[in-house]
């Protein structure tokens, strides 16, 4: 017996066969990260179409594989001609000096980012609204940047404080809407956080309206 499943997101549709024997599973969960790790293109992709057909056509003479080798290719051009933070710039569909007039990326990779909050838009009125606004931002950045996945929680705090943002009290940011945003594991010295998918999403976010706001 066959089985097939079917999944759209947006012009794109993919259907995946196997037979009974076959494990399909570790394939659409293959999928599933593809579309998070390329949400952006997609989306842009979708939104540049003047109607569905165009969509689909463009999709269908396109592999899964020459689509992420497509934009692996072009975010290594923008990375040869600009910066450290020159791997943001296309996700967000800002100017690179935009980027750089608000946030302190060492290409070294030796220290921080950093915010220069004098440059950004509001982050917020409370302490802990302020630090899940900034963590996100500061978070993001490591891993677009510093390809860091995780981070410790320390380094996260000497970055806050670096921003001129208090770190006092860190854990009440995590609760309520924090709580699915970061992904914290360990504690102690030893403790990491890192971004969930949706805290990527989140991050995107804040980073165009803290841009944004102050334009």
């Amino acid at each position: 017996m066959e089985t097939t499943v079917k999944l759209e997101y947006g012009p794109m549709e993919v259907e995946i066969h196997a037979f009974d024997d076959e494990d399909y599973q570790k394939e659409v969960l293959d999928l599933i990260q593809f579309i998070e790790d390329n949400q952006e293109s997609l989306e842009e992709l979708e939104e540049g179409d003047e109607n569905a057909e165009l969509g689909h056509s463009k999709i269908e003479g396109t592999s899964l594989e020459e689509f992420a080798e497509s934009n692996d290719e072009n975010d290594e051009e923008v990375k040869q001609e600009s910066g450290p933070l020159s791997e943001i710039t296309s996700k967000l569909g800002v100017p690179e000096s935009e980027l750089k007039r608000c946030f302190y990326v060492d290409p070294d990779q030796e220290e921080p980012p950093v915010i220069y909050l004098d440059e950004v838009g509001n982050i917020g009125e409370q302490k802990t609204d302020r630090q899940r606004v900034a963590s996100l931002a500061l978070l993001y950045i490591s891993h677009e940047c510093y390809d860091l996945e995780r981070v410790k929680s320390t380094a996260l705090k000497e970055a806050l404080e670096l921003s001129d943002i208090s770190s006092s009290g860190m854990g009440n940011m995590y609760q309520g809407e924090g709580d699915r945003y970061f992904d914290r594991r360990g504690r102690g010295p030893s403790a990491t956080v890192g971004l969930t998918p949706p805290g990527r999403r989140q991050a995107r976010k804040v980073l165009k309206r803290l841009i944004q706001d102050e334009e």
